[in-house]
């Protein structure tokens, strides 16, 4: 039995270097492919007077009847638009999932849905493992037809779900049906490469009347940096705020498979054997601090508490916590 577990213990300390070492040469891929993209300018993306960030699955709940998990999805409203931004991760492929119970105890609708914006295809943002095999996601554990034929799914590769028109975002543009101003954009995606594989990830801008532009985040695999760097190229805007995933999930994450937290050591940091420290943490928080935000929000679903408290801490009465039924309202400027 000695043997047998020093010969598992070999293989698997091989298998983590052979990983590692694969790490290491996408992270440089990552590198030169962020340092080689020519960002063009999007220009005028107009304005929205209001913007309502309604969170329909999150680690917290401000409402016992309504469901939490360790996923994401939020309702975005807009002057012109009302966007599904992301659909959860629906682990235990319930039937209807929590992302549509709570849809359902929301009085939200398909019918009013035209634009869906998925952030990533990774497993908690698109409905779960099987449909994010398949490069597409669900907002249960069968796809439901959209009501509206002008529904747009807008996707970080060539995602595809049957009856949407879908728009692939790896570069940063204006989005949106109507003609002119729409007031909403994308980043463009941003590579990196994670221990746990390749991923592409971009955000959600808003530019609110008066105050300027709201990125909403599924994620946060670009890093603070890289996607602050990346608003900064794409968008005359001053930032107002963010909203989502920062992934930050230090001291420990909140996905684990027996010891191993997925999050921090396969999910965030340089390598298995690097994951993301609180002094790493911080220097970010630092960084977003530089910005005299108007407001704050990060997820639950991949920051620890002990992360969040230490934003609340940082940006005092902008902060806002993010909780599934509690609804975040950013007003134009008067």
């Amino acid at each position: 039995m000695i043997r047998l577990g020093l010969l598992l213990l070999a293989v698997t300390t091989v298998i983590l270097a052979l990983l590692s070492f694969r790490q290491q040469q996408g992270i440089r891929r990552a590198e030169q492919l962020i340092a080689d993209f020519q960002v063009q300018p999007v220009g005028d993306i107009g304005s929205t007077k209001t913007l309502k960030i309604l969170p329909l699955m999150e680690y917290r709940t401000s409402d016992p009847a309504l469901r939490s998990e360790v996923g994401l999805s939020y309702l975005v409203d807009t002057d012109q638009h009302r966007i599904l931004y992301d659909v959860g991760f629906n682990s235990e492929g319930e039937t209807p999932s929590p992302l549509e119970q709570n849809m359902s105890a929301l009085g939200i609708e398909l019918a009013g849905i035209d634009m869906v914006f998925i952030s990533h295809n990774h497993m908690d943002h698109v409905g779960g493992f099987h449909w994010q095999r398949m490069n597409t996601f669900s907002l249960g554990t069968e796809q439901t037809p959209f009501p509206n034929p002008m529904t747009q799914l807008i996707a970080p590769d060539h995602m595809s779900y049957p009856g949407l028109l879908s728009v692939y975002a790896n570069k940063p543009m204006q989005l949106g049906n109507g003609v002119g101003s729409t007031g909403i954009g994308t980043t463009g995606t941003i590579p990196r490469q994670l221990a746990a594989g390749w991923i592409e990830e971009h955000a959600l801008v808003v530019n609110v009347s008066g105050l300027g532009g709201v990125i909403i985040v599924g994620c946060g695999h670009q890093s603070v940096p890289e996607l602050l760097d990346r608003y900064d190229e794409a968008f005359s805007l001053p930032l107002y705020g963010i909203v989502g995933g920062l992934h930050f999930p230090v001291p420990e994450g909140r996905i684990k498979i027996g010891p191993l937290d997925v999050q921090r050591r396969l999910a965030s940091g340089s390598g298995f054997f690097n994951p993301l420290s609180m002094e790493e943490v911080k220097r970010e928080i630092a960084l977003l601090k530089q910005r005299k935000l108007g407001f704050i929000g990060v997820s639950g679903h991949d920051s620890s508490d002990e992360v969040i408290e230490l934003v609340r801490q940082a940006f005092g009465e902008a902060h806002r916590y993010v909780r599934v039924g509690e609804e975040i309202t950013i007003q134009a400027a008067n």
